[in-house]
């Protein structure tokens, strides 16, 4: 019997280390466990002004540009502006020497004068029957030719004084006094209305239904940075480009200081709509699959999948239409590592609003 016991109080000692060293590796476990779990960063959603908008660029141009030229042959006489010159409707740009037209002028109001005589005294001898009615008829037709005749060569002698037909400034000039021109190749000058102007842009297909509801447009420029235009939607093709599927849409622009040239690069941006108060999280916390854009919240240390419709995006946080009610933990970081009802183990929970 003394060596039962003895046999039993060494099973005993044995039970006992055994008990006590699953004890003791107990939390190393529960550690080693906690380290599989994902480490993620939560973050509750933010509630911001948020402006839906479309961002374009095109080119600055002319409100209205016309090139001047010549409408008729030979040398030009006078040059009476240069390129930068402002100029008002109607002012006398350039003279083309008119000597020929001139003369040619003056014969077409000869021949007019003469059938209009003839048809005066054809219409005397008429009244005395000498004349038939048809010689008469012929004295009318030939009268009213000679007034044609003579009414076109005054217009072509008015066409040697080439005229601003509007406002606005020289911004080329292609010829110099002495220069011989003709009606098809004389280009004498460019000339551009500045007071304002308008920058093309092209909005994609999906776009634009969303011009209807332009409320705002703002331009700016690489020469001024920090100097904002503001503009209005003026003017669209009503049809688009089937190259490129986009809408040409141009935006006019008040220019009274002229600091927007023709040419200079523009960067325009159309408010669609502001949102008060609307919820957002950094875009990085979206994800996407064929079912459409989710996020992971947490709640009792388990992810839980949450579907979300979503809108503008605006300095790296993206509008939240629909999904959330705005208090939930949403998982902004490690989220790509987190299964539905998974744990998680939270690092630490950033403040609201922040990345």
């Amino acid at each position: 019997m003394k060596k039962s016991f003895i046999i039993a109080i060494i099973a005993l000692a044995v039970l006992g280390l055994v008990a006590y060293r699953i004890i003791a590796n107990r939390p190393a476990a529960q550690a080693a466990r906690s380290q599989n779990l994902p480490l993620v960063r939560i973050e509750k959603p933010l509630r911001e002004t948020v402006v839906h908008k479309l961002q374009l660029s095109g080119d600055v141009a002319a409100i209205q540009q016309a090139a001047i030229f010549a409408r008729v042959n030979g040398n030009l006489e006078r040059v009476l502006v240069d390129i930068g010159a402002s100029v008002r409707r109607k002012q006398l740009l350039a003279v083309i020497d008119s000597t020929e037209l001139h003369q040619q002028a003056q014969q077409a109001a000869a021949t007019f004068f003469n059938a209009q005589v003839k048809h005066q005294r054809m219409e005397k001898l008429l009244a005395q029957d000498l004349v038939s009615k048809e010689d008469v008829d012929d004295a009318e037709a030939t009268m009213k030719v000679a007034a044609a005749n003579y009414e076109a060569a005054r217009t072509r002698l008015s066409y040697a004084r080439i005229t601003a037909p509007f406002a606005g400034y020289i911004t080329k000039r292609f010829l110099d006094p002495g220069a011989v021109v003709n009606s098809g190749n004389g280009t004498l000058f460019m000339l551009m209305d500045l007071d304002s102007v308008k920058i093309v842009v092209n909005v994609l297909e999906k776009d634009t239904p969303r011009l209807a509801k332009v409320k705002q447009a703002w331009v700016t420029v690489d020469a001024y940075p920090d100097k904002q235009y503001e503009g209005v939607v003026a003017r669209n093709s009503e049809a688009l480009d089937l190259a490129t599927r986009t809408l040409a849409v141009e935006v006019d622009v008040p220019n009274k200081d002229r600091t927007l040239k023709p040419g200079m690069f523009a960067k325009v941006t159309l408010i669609i709509d502001e949102r008060q108060e609307a919820l957002t999280l950094p875009t990085q916390a979206i994800l996407k699959d064929d079912r459409g854009s989710y996020v992971f919240a947490v709640e009792n240390h388990g992810a839980k999948r949450i579907p979300i419709s979503i809108g503008a995006e605006q300095n790296a946080r993206t509008e939240i239409v629909s999904g959330l009610a705005g208090e939930e933990d949403i998982i902004t970081i490690g989220q790509q590592f987190v299964k539905e009802g998974g744990q998680v183990a939270i690092q630490n929970q950033a403040p609201s609003g922040s990345d």
